[in-house]
């Protein structure tokens, strides 16, 4: 295919015999060509000025003005240099030709001429211009776009020294901050722990502990993943193990996919198999991101089935490894993507299709299997589905292995009998965290001191002799650090288990904290399970543990009982709470939970507990079954559908009003629904009633 049309182009003929003129003009026309002609060098000179040709034929030999002549000419004039020239020659001497390339000469042709050898000449002469000027062009905007690199380099080389400058006090900050958010979360959580264990206690107290043990864990999440953020530089991500339950983060990811589970019509079966430990250490933040990934890809690509989440324990003498396994029945993988599936940016077909995410989530996942010490693999048979396997290295905290049934570590009471009497030193400058830990500790019989800095724990515990020291790290006087090195240089006898108590959560303080002479250290907030397992771990002290009892599936039950009253509001209020709760109106809805009758129990109770944690979706989710139970005797004929569906979707509100009226008594509680909704020109919620009544089986 040409790269340019024969009739834009005008060839100058130069030759001093008429007869080839002629011939030649009359190939080229007939190929498109404009032309245009020359009997002599100095016409030909003239013509090149006042017609600018595309291209030049140029007879080698004529009188008065050689061809070679001509060419010089044009060759040295800057205005005509570049136009292309194919010499016109019936010699073959080799002087004259290389004089004529010498001067500028593109090509030639032999006479006599043949018309295939003329217009393959022009053709590659003026493909090779249009390339030429194409290649100008191309150059032109690279050199202006290495201009505009150039500047933009400079201007991003200035923008990271700023940046920098401003990471490292974002850094200093945010270390700061830390400190001075969690030490206050430290006596929220920690006393509405201790609070929760009186037995005195009515059940709306306890509720309203739950609500702010929440809402502070709640906050603490935040603050977590804030500061986490904070860290995450490029190629500089390192692992932050904590000791944690696994079941519970397992738990709090089924919770997470639920509602997009129910939306697909989905099942997610989480299996642990006997051997995982309950409470593992590792970065806990890392393998919740990496599962997150690979089951919302799973649920993504999925079209009906379900998801299986397997896990397992690998041990070792060594080492000791828990194996994760996710098998969707999804679409699958074509095996020639399988290659491209862990490059950054790069989609499968399928993933395209959903357009959705930018190809790094699996990018992710690999370089966090692998800093967690494993590796991942992926298997997957188109139209059947996929399944991902990963390994990471994980340390078992204590030595229960999962038993299946219980998530919770059962609170200390006591500390077992025939053990040796445990001195514990409690040093913080905060009255709060004192207490805290000492409520904590003499309540199940450990014997306990405070003191307020580290000068003062210093000289306590030359007499007192503690057995441990909960050492916070930043106090005045003297701070933990300098106490703890005093503490351990100066003990006559065996030195006591110093932990650093602290609200930092950044590694190089953690690394300083212990090469300061700590053994151990525990963040804030504390969690009291933490507290006894280190007690245990550098003591070996061993505990009298509270009973598990029902309880809190009697809570449960109790709490699913009282939802049922919601059928028993008024069609309106039951719509109304609906919108308010779409709309995430917080004012509109305490307003309308006020209004709830006295005789629907606890139910305003239960709503507010989930306004205050935020959780709309179980507000919404308890509408939905309260008006699935009312309606469930109601019955509408096939044709009232149509005829409803019909005039809805031509927006007839009169109609659509003749046919609510038209219900029988039985479906007066339906028809009041769609009156509400009508009367908010709210159609969409009139056809999806509609499809739940068709959806609903009618109760035997």
């Amino acid at each position: 295919m040409l790269l340019f049309k024969p009739e834009d182009c005008l060839i100058l003929v130069v030759d001093d015999v008429r007869q080839n003129l002629q011939v030649i003009g009359e190939i080229l026309e007939i190929a498109g060509y404009e032309t245009t002609f020359a009997a002599s060098g100095q016409q030909a000179l003239s013509r090149v000025e006042t017609a600018q040709p595309d291209l030049i034929l140029l007879d080698l030999m004529m009188p008065e003005m050689s061809g070679l002549e001509v060419c010089k000419i044009l060759k040295d004039d800057p205005r005509f240099s570049e136009i292309p020239i194919i010499f016109l020659t019936a010699s073959n001497d080799v002087g004259n030709l290389l004089q004529a390339f010498k001067y500028g000469a593109n090509d030639y042709i032999t006479k006599p001429f043949h018309s295939e050898e003329i217009l393959a000449r022009v053709e590659a002469q003026l493909t090779n211009k249009k390339l030429k000027k194409k290649l100008e062009e191309k150059n032109q905007e690279l050199e202006t776009e290495i201009g505009v690199r150039r500047r933009t380099e400079e201007a991003l080389q200035q923008a990271i020294e700023l940046a920098n400058a401003a990471n490292r006090a974002k850094s200093s900050f945010l270390a700061n901050m830390s400190h001075e958010l969690r030490t206050p979360l430290n006596a929220i959580l920690g006393f509405t722990q201790l609070m929760t264990h009186s037995s005195n206690l009515t059940l709306e107290q306890q509720n309203n502990l739950g609500i702010i043990h929440r809402s502070g864990e709640h906050l603490l999440n935040l603050i977590n993943d804030i500061l986490d953020l904070s860290k995450i530089e490029a190629d500089q991500i390192g692992i932050n193990a904590t000791e944690f339950i696994l079941k519970d983060m397992l738990i709090e990811l089924e919770e997470m996919f639920r509602l997009k589970l129910r939306e697909k019509g989905l099942k997610l079966d989480i299996i642990l198999e006997n051997r995982v430990p309950v409470a593992i250490e590792s970065d806990r933040l890392k393998l919740r991101q990496i599962l997150i990934n690979l089951l919302s890809n799973a649920i993504k690509f999925t079209p009906s089935g379900g998801v299986k989440l397997r896990v397992n324990a690998i041990r070792d003498p060594e080492k000791t490894f828990l194996s994760f396994e996710i098998t969707d029945t999804g679409r699958g993988i074509s095996p020639e993507e399988l290659s491209k599936l862990f490059q950054p940016f790069v989609q499968t077909e399928t993933g395209m299709a959903a357009a959705e995410g930018t190809g790094l989530g699996l990018v992710i996942c690999r370089k966090y299997v692998r800093l967690l010490g494993g590796e991942i693999t992926v298997s997957s048979e188109p139209n059947v589905g996929t399944t991902f396997k990963f390994q990471i290295a994980i340390k078992p905290v204590g030595s229960t292995d999962y038993c299946g049934g219980q998530t919770s570590t059962p609170r200390v009471v006591a500390i077992a009998p025939n053990q040796p009497p445990y001195r514990i030193l409690v040093a913080d400058d905060e009255a709060t965290n004192r207490q805290l830990l000492t409520t904590m500790l003499s309540g199940v019989g450990f014997e306990v001191r405070e003191a307020i800095n580290g000068q003062e724990a210093l000289e306590i515990s030359r007499s007192f002799e503690p057995h441990l020291i909960w050492m916070d790290v930043r106090m005045p006087v003297l701070d933990g650090c300098e106490a703890t090195q005093q503490i351990k240089a100066t003990c006559t006898g065996l030195p006591p288990t110093i932990i650093a108590v602290t609200a930092s959560v950044f590694e190089e303080e953690k690394g300083a904290i212990l090469s300061a002479g700590y053994d151990d250290f525990l963040l804030k907030p504390i969690q009291e399970s933490l507290v006894f397992e280190k007690m245990s771990k550098h003591l070996g002290v061993s505990y009298i543990y509270e009973e598990m009892t029902s309880i809190l599936s009697d809570q449960v039950r109790s709490r699913e009982n009282q939802w049922k009253n919601l059928k028993n509001l008024s069609t309106s209020l039951i719509c109304d709470l609906e919108y308010a709760t779409l709309a995430l109106d917080d004012e509109r809805l305490n307003r309308l939970v006020s209004a709830i009758p006295s005789e629907c129990g606890e139910l305003e109770q239960i709503i507010r507990e989930c306004l205050e944690n935020f959780d709309y979706y179980t507000i919404l989710e308890a509408i939905k079954t309260a008006k699935k139970e009312r309606f469930a005797h109601s019955h509408l004929t096939g044709e009232w559908i149509v005829q409803m569906t019909q005039a809805i979707y031509s927006a007839d509100a009169r109609e659509i009003k003749y046919l609510i009226a038209q219900l029988e008594p039985e479906n007066r509680e339906v028809a009041e629904q769609l009156e509400y909704y009508l009367s908010n020109l709210d159609y969409q919620n009139i056809l999806r009633a509609i499809a739940d009544l068709e959806e609903t089986p009618p109760l035997a």
